[in-house]
């Protein structure tokens, strides 16, 4: 028969969102001590799915290594969110603790007001210079490490958006033929400064689930996805219940929450203050 922890784990693996909701109704240090102790794989997708104030009050609680390892793994959008959320001075200890290119992408998404386009955006798109070859592009897109590996955008080297490229019209072509000759248009570019607000029904997201973000001059400076977006809006919507809605949303959820909430409560009680080597 599996062990607590194992089913707990399971759990988190399977179903992290659900997971999240849990972890939201904890005390902050129960929670907190849950994500320390899960390897990163299982609690970092856990805490990219719970709200940004309550991620963030379970960030208090760890020291910094913990707490940043866990943001690394959540992500550039989440992340943003959670620091929002936290003291200028452990934010910027954080920030300390993050690879560089992480944390240029958090600063820039810092910069723009919760809300807008460019605080969700992710920065780290795959971008390619026009004056490539096929080939080099190619090249490029294989040893691609960037969190969306779709259909590359190309741009200038004023930064300035001129297209994307399809990777299907990349493969076909000679690895001399310049890169200009298979750029395709995007027309719909949405400002960074834009509010998230209104854009459900954008044109954009009929052809595509990923959409270029502009600032001024047309300068590329990330992507929004479609699903950034709903997440976006969803958290708008959302907010801690309160204290006394608790009883309501218990009894809705009826047993299924009561015994994974039950499980993962005891699991708590039973965790080490450490990280058990091999969790990574």
């Amino acid at each position: 028969m599996a062990s607590s922890e194992e089913l707990t784990y399971a759990f988190l693996e399977a179903h992290p969102s659900d997971a999240a909701r849990v972890l939201e109704r904890l005390a902050p240090a129960a929670a907190a001590a849950l994500l320390q102790s899960a390897p990163l794989r299982l609690a970092s997708p856990v805490l990219r799915q719970m709200l940004p104030l309550a991620g963030a009050r379970c960030l208090e609680r760890l020291d910094d290594a913990d707490a940043a390892g866990l943001m690394s793994g959540a992500g550039a959008q989440a992340g943003v969110g959670l620091l929002r959320y936290l003291g200028a001075e452990r934010r910027a200890k954080l920030l300390a603790q993050l690879p560089t290119t992480l944390t240029v992408a958090y600063e820039l998404l810092l910069g723009y007001p919760e809300g807008t386009v460019g605080a969700w955006m992710d920065p780290r798109a795959l971008v390619l210079p026009a004056d490539m070859t096929s080939g080099e592009a190619l090249e490029r897109v294989r040893r691609a490490d960037e969190t969306l590996v779709a259909d590359p955008y190309v741009i200038d080297r004023n930064q300035r958006l001129l297209g994307y490229i399809e990777l299907a019209d990349l493969l076909r072509a000679s690895d001399t033929t310049p890169l200009t000759r298979l750029l395709r248009p995007s027309p719909h570019r949405l400002p960074a400064q834009a509010l998230l607000d209104g854009l459900r029904e954008h044109p954009g997201w009929r052809e595509s689930s990923t959409l270029p973000v502009v600032e001024r001059d047309d300068r590329l400076v990330g992507v929004l996805t479609s699903a950034a977006l709903q997440r976006a809006l969803s958290l708008a919507q959302e907010a801690p219940a309160p204290h006394g809605a608790e009883d309501t949303l218990a009894g809705i959820a009826g047993a299924y929450w009561f015994g994974v909430s039950t499980l993962i409560q005891e699991i708590v009680g039973l965790l080490p203050v450490e990280r058990r080597e091999g969790e990574s």
